[in-house]
């Protein structure tokens, strides 16, 4: 059986309808009309469409014109294929076997289009950082509810001691280039935590929100501290001077978002360089600056907008009343909060 010949619309009836045909070519289209058969059925079946619009906006619609279009519609066979115009370079990538994107409309309809991406971009995007935000802030927040267990786990099995690498009068939690100092980072008294068992997983110490790496599991065992900075992201209550228990002010912040002002032990700033700022109200980098997270004695995780939540509005960054850091300071009472790493 031989195939039924394509049928072409001629989009000159469209323009006929629609108005946008001058009188010259309206008298071309329509002597072609009273000589071509196939252009007279499509001139009167597009008639027909454009009766049915009018009606329907109108408010005339009859009832079962949706049931009459179906019946056109499959009785009209294949759909009809819009011939467009040609010119070079529509001829030269379809020569190549490639499809051609036409845009049509005028500027208006372009601007319009122009404005609904970019409301959706500028609606969109934010919510979905906003969102990502809080899921990273959630899970930080839960990863510090984990670690509060471990350390209470830890203060029960050690008759109320907190997690402590030890310390001696050599010992420098900031390394020195003097000789016989013994760099003792500390971060190094987080790590029986995990190597002890009580932290199950690496992972824990890792917040969401920052590149960190996690301890390799198969690592833990054959280390008596960390492999890198990275793979802790929570700074610790600075372990150099007194320490406090698990029976001290529950109050006591011990853990937190990482500290901005230091950096693997090594202090980012010059407390006497600074007159009219305080760099201890600086919030943590972790959130974009916005706050942090922190697990007080009594295991309790609290979202801050202010570091200065130690005791009596200790900043939780600095210890009181030191200015010059050399890595041998520590607190001088246990209810001085100085988180390091």
């Amino acid at each position: 059986m031989s195939e039924s010949p394509e049928r072409v619309f001629d989009p000159r009836l469209l323009d006929l309808h629609l108005g946008n045909l001058s009188q010259a070519e309206q008298q071309v289209l329509r002597q072609e009309l009273a000589a071509d058969p196939v252009l007279t059925a499509q001139h009167t079946a597009l008639t027909q469409v454009f009766q049915a619009l009018a009606l329907a906006s109108a408010g005339s619609m009859p009832g079962d014109l949706p049931a009459r279009t179906m019946a056109r519609v499959q009785a009209a066979g294949p759909p009809p294929r819009v011939v467009r115009p040609r010119d070079r370079l529509t001829a030269a990538v379809e020569a190549r076997g490639e499809r051609v994107l036409r845009l049509g409309g005028n500027l208006r309809d372009v601007v319009a289009i122009a404005a609904l991406i970019v409301l959706a971009v500028g609606l969109g995007v934010p919510s979905m950082l906003h969102m990502r935000d809080r899921q990273q802030r959630l899970g930080c927040s839960l990863n510090l509810a984990r670690l509060g267990s471990a350390v209470q786990q830890y203060a029960s099995a050690f008759g109320g001691s907190l997690p402590f690498a030890g310390w001696s009068q050599g010992s420098s939690w900031q390394p020195r280039p003097e000789p016989g100092i013994q760099t003792v980072p500390n971060r190094r008294h987080v790590y029986p935590l995990l190597r002890l068992a009580f932290i199950p997983d690496p992972r824990l110490l890792v917040c969401p929100s920052q590149q960190h790496v996690p301890m390799p599991l198969d690592e833990v065992r054959r280390c008596d501290d960390f492999l890198e900075a990275r793979n802790l992201s929570y700074p610790y209550q600075n372990m150099a001077g007194v320490r406090p228990s698990a029976k001290d002010d529950p109050r006591l912040p011990i853990m937190s978002d990482e500290n901005p002002l230091f950096a693997d032990g090594v202090p980012l700033f010059d407390a006497r360089r600074f007159v009219r700022t305080n760099p201890a109200a600086a919030n943590s980098l972790a959130h974009g600056g916005a706050g942090q997270n922190i697990l007080t004695l009594l295991g309790e995780v609290r979202w801050t907008t202010t570091p200065l939540v130690g005791i009596d509005r200790d900043s939780i960054w600095t210890l009181s009343g030191v200015t010059e850091y050399r890595g041998y300071e520590g607190p001088s009472c246990a209810t001085d909060s100085h988180l390091l790493k």
